[in-house]
């Protein structure tokens, strides 16, 4: 499933397309709903349904946001979140597991997932989250950009 018609947006004189978003999700149902629901709210969304699909799709194309089952058949949830945050250390992952532990939880954190969500998912809740961690990822890059252009700018004055 890929969206094509996506919204853009603009911040300074940057031009940002949609967030890029895999979802991988052994549920066929609840992986169509968050499609569908992410699509409608403006973002480009590709899915899979195991972790071998989504360690693939992990090294050809860049993810703003991967939400990942911890129970994916080939490659479980964790052997996912470690790959992203190898691979594309930008990327924020949200974690949705029918099974939580503490243990799972506390490594997940350690691993670097931005949220840890107990199926069944709560839409409003879901939402935030998922604003939430895309906004991160635009302020850290509209942080990033100011600081490479004041570097430039201070170069620029010092050459003169």
């Amino acid at each position: 499933m890929r969206d094509t018609d996506y919204r853009s947006s603009t911040i300074g004189s940057q031009r940002h397309s949609a967030p890029e978003v895999l979802i991988a999700e052994k549920d066929n149902l609840l992986r169509l709903m968050m499609a569908k629901l992410l699509q409608v709210s403006g973002y480009s969304v590709r899915t899979c349904g195991d972790g071998l699909q989504a360690l693939e799709l992990i090294k050809k194309q860049s993810f703003d946001l991967v939400i990942n089952d911890m129970m994916l058949a080939g490659a479980d949830g964790m052997e996912v979140l470690r790959s992203v945050k190898k691979l594309q250390p930008r990327a924020k992952v949200i974690l949705v597991t029918d099974t939580p532990s503490p243990e799972t939880l506390l490594e997940a954190k350690y691993l670097g997932a931005y949220a840890y969500l107990r199926k069944p998912l709560q839409l409003r809740q879901f939402l935030l989250i998922l604003k939430d961690a895309i906004e991160h990822s635009r302020l850290r890059d509209v942080y990033q950009y100011q600081q490479a252009t004041e570097v430039e700018v201070g170069n620029a004055e010092q050459g003169m």
